[in-house]
């Protein structure tokens, strides 16, 4: 897929999908699990600056690149299988990157927090 290019990473996208309901009303949930090929960085963009004693530290949030066929939103985990980003991480924003002059979705990059 012409869309994966630069994309060398590998991640597995977890979401809870509600099957059915227990006997009390509740609903009852399972996870569907898709490995995709992807591409982790850190967004400075959303950059923070701390300034204890020991002088300036920027502290920048996780971020991935999805290929625009991959179905992601907004409180899917993801687990990271890359150095570096051995976590799992809750997708916080999705952002659809559309290719230049055009309205066709080239890739998504999503804004991620660390779960501990």
């Amino acid at each position: 897929m012409i869309g994966d290019i630069g994309m060398t990473h590998f991640c597995s996208i977890i979401r809870k999908t509600q099957t059915s309901q227990d006997e009390y009303g509740s609903p009852v949930y399972a996870d569907s699990t898709v490995i995709t090929s992807c591409r982790f960085f850190h967004n400075n963009s959303n950059s923070r600056i701390l300034v204890p004693d020991s002088g300036e530290h920027v502290v920048s949030t996780p971020a991935v690149l999805l290929p625009a066929a991959v179905s992601i939103s907004e409180g899917d985990t993801i687990v990271g299988e890359i150095a570096g980003f051995t976590k799992t991480y809750r997708v916080t924003a999705v952002k659809p990157i559309y290719w230049m002059l055009s309205n066709v979705i080239h890739h998504y990059e999503c804004d991620l927090k660390a779960v501990e």
